[in-house]
């Protein structure tokens, strides 16, 4: 458990004293068997000037650290660690070692052996010596020292006195530094004493400067440097009249406590940390009362803009009354010429659909008939594809042809329009468009004359295609043709009235057609327009809605921002005031929590008279520096707290200032608090 400077950040301010000492330090260490003991009051910066002179001598610092447990055996673990550090390494090591640190007289003892003969009996058993003179034995060859084992002894003794230098840290309070000064003289006549004095003002001002600069205290430079100089000033006057008032203190009640710059160390500390606190809880207590004020000062604005809101949209929602009233009349009149364009499509339709029937009827009956008809044709027509060149030839090459051949072309003759002798069948059958004429025969419009002279030949029993194919096969695709023509003539005469009728009735049901696509084309045209109204209406409905519901939220929202603001006027102008007080008293933390630092860091030990009358002076002092102070000062005020002042007296705390300043102290202070209690009335107690 060491610890080594290197291991420390220390924060150093060099006034004069400060200099004087770590030079006598300085030329200390560099002397040759060079030791020191520095006596002063707790806090006086021994122990620092000590690291810092040890630094500049280019040597390590070395000091115990104490922890629970740690004794005697603990103690003689470190100075080994010592020894081989100066005596084998050869390292130059400076042992710092402070009153606090003697937790046995025997700690004392030991150090004032190393002063007297560079050694401590019985430290080191003989493994250890036998290492001690393995890492020695190379220096004796070096030196010249015989390689045995009291050289190479003395040789070690001889380098740890070189190397290791002693700086003991005292206090002259009380009565153990003279008791050890007369029980070990070496710690006098082994070491170089210096005496660490009070520290003078400047001392005092060049710390809490170095410690206050960091501070703010306003916008204004010229202001800000002048608290910062009052303030310097008053760390000085504070730890300076202290002392005096504990002199005074000493003389009246012989009760003595040391001023020392611990306690001035503590008040820069505790001012610093204090003033930072406080200065964030009046911060948070102004922004709070700061945004409660602007807050209301929207909520104004809100009242206002919602007031003007309001008043825009009742014109607006006027006008859109109106106007979906108005679509709605309009809707219901067009909605109604449609439903009446409606009835009258639908008879339309009806009437349409009538006449589409019979006309589809008629159609299907003029194709039953005409597909009575059509086979036959169609079988002559197959028929007459089949005939060849051949055949017709075959036909003509008859001289006298056979009666039923006769006939045949008697029959295809009248068809035809020629003469029905054999010569002019002949000249009918060298025709080259013969069969073009038979394939494209004008049947529907067959002469009546023709029709007669061809059912003469359609009567005959004979004028059949069975009988013709025994004697010509040629002739009975002509008997074929022939006969269908009689059959489609037939036919004809009965289709074609149909056919009249259904072109008539189909020009009809075109024009109704028509017509109803006319109506239909009205229908649609108001059904659009109605429908279009419809989605007009819709969205004037809504913007209507739209627009009537942002009013009522926002009358809604009048009302309780009215009920807010017509509250809260009065809490607005306390707000206002409030934050200014507020803001003050900010200002005045600057003084106020150094008067309490100085309070906390000094006026424990004094009873209550003698801490009024040493704060008035304070405060005098800090009205004539024109630092920035509520004028009458308050520990309870300033950094008390009613709800635990509350708790301590419900605890058993008496309820006078005096008793919660105490508390305070005790839990305020950066130091460990003694509470002396001469009259056994247990408040040390109560403060716990």
């Amino acid at each position: 458990p060491t610890r080594r400077s290197s291991d420390l950040e220390m924060r150093l301010v060099f006034f004069w004293d400060a200099i004087e000492h770590v030079s006598r330090l300085s030329r200390v260490l560099r002397q040759p068997r060079g030791n020191s003991m520095l006596v002063g009051v707790g806090g006086s910066g021994k122990q620092s000037l000590t690291r810092f002179a040890s630094y500049i001598s280019e040597m390590k610092t070395f000091q115990i650290e104490i922890t629970k447990g740690y004794g005697y055996i603990e103690f003689r673990e470190d100075l080994k660690k010592l020894f081989f550090m100066s005596g084998c390494d050869g390292s130059p090591v400076v042992f710092l070692f402070t009153d606090t640190q003697i937790v046995v007289e025997s700690f004392v003892e030991d150090i004032n052996n190393i002063l007297n003969s560079g050694e401590v009996p019985n430290l080191f058993a003989n493994d250890e010596w036998e290492k001690i003179n393995t890492a020695v034995r190379p220096h004796c060859k070096a030196a010249g020292v015989p390689e045995t084992k009291d050289g190479m002894k003395q040789l070690f003794i001889a380098r740890v006195r070189e190397n290791l230098h002693i700086v003991l840290a005292m206090s002259p309070v009380g009565s153990s530094f003279r008791v050890r000064c007369r029980k070990f003289p070496s710690l006098i006549n082994c070491c170089t004493i210096d005496w660490f004095d009070r520290w003078p003002e400047e001392a005092l001002q060049s710390v809490s400067r170095q410690f206050f600069e960091a501070l703010e205290f306003g916008d204004d430079a010229g202001r800000s440097a002048e608290i910062l100089t009052g303030l310097c000033d008053m760390a000085s006057v504070i730890h300076t009249s202290v002392i005096a008032k504990a002199e005074e203190f000493f003389g009246a009640m012989k009760r003595r406590f040391y001023v020392t710059p611990k306690s001035f160390l503590e008040l820069i500390a505790l001012y610093l940390s204090m003033l930072d606190e406080k200065r964030n809880e009046m911060e948070v207590a102004i922004r709070r009362l700061d945004v409660g004020v602007k807050k209301l000062n929207e909520t104004n604005s809100v009242v206002a803009t919602l007031q003007a809101d309001i008043t825009r949209m009742q014109p607006i929602l006027a006008t859109k009354t109106k106007e979906t009233e108005a679509l709605l009349i309009q809707v219901n009149k067009d909605r109604a010429d449609a439903d009446e364009k409606k009835a009258k499509v639908a008879i339309d339709e009806a009437a349409v659909k009538k006449v589409a029937d019979e006309v589809g009827a008629m159609a299907a009956d003029a194709k039953k008939d005409l597909d009575e008809a059509m086979p036959a044709l169609n079988n002559a027509l197959k028929a007459l594809d089949s005939l060849s060149k051949n055949d017709i030839v075959e036909i003509k090459n008859f001289k006298t042809p056979p009666p039923l051949v006769q006939k045949v072309m008697e029959c295809v003759c009248v068809l035809l329009g020629a003469k029905t002798d054999w010569d002019s069948a002949k000249k009918v059958l060298s025709d080259t468009q013969f069969m073009q004429r038979l394939i494209n025969y004008d049947k529907d419009n067959m002469p009546p004359k023709v029709v007669k002279q061809v059912t003469k030949y359609y009567d005959d029993p004979e004028f059949v295609p069975e009988a013709v194919e025994r004697v010509s096969v040629a002739c009975k695709s002509l008997c074929l043709w022939c006969r269908a023509m009689k059959v489609y003539d037939e036919v004809a005469k009965v289709v074609e009235p149909k056919k009249l009728q259904l072109a008539e009735n189909t020009a009809t049901l075109e024009a109704e057609q028509n017509k109803l696509r006319a109506v239909q084309a009205e229908l649609k045209a108001v059904v659009d327009k109605v429908e279009e109204l419809m989605n007009l209406c819709d969205r004037t409905v809504a913007e209507k809605q739209e627009l009537q519901e942002a009013a009522d939220t926002a009358a809604k929202r009048l009302v309780r921002a009215g009920k807010l603001t017509g509250g809260l006027a009065d809490e607005a102008v306390r707000w206002k005031e409030t934050v200014a007080i507020l803001q003050q008293q900010y200002t005045e933390l600057t003084g106020d929590v150094f008067l309490s630092a100085a309070f906390i860091a000094y006026n424990g030990p004094f009873t209550a008279g003698y801490r009024n009358s040493i704060v008035g002076q304070w405060t005098e002092e800090m009205t004539i520096k024109n630092i920035p102070t509520s004028g009458v000062f308050s520990l309870v005020r300033v950094m008390g707290e009613p709800v635990v002042t509350r708790d301590w007296q419900i605890m058993g705390l008496p309820v006078d200032d005096y008793s919660t300043e105490n508390g305070i102290l005790t839990t305020r202070g950066k130091r460990w608090p003694l509470a002396i209690d001469p009259q056994a009335q247990e408040i040390g107690r109560a403060h716990v």
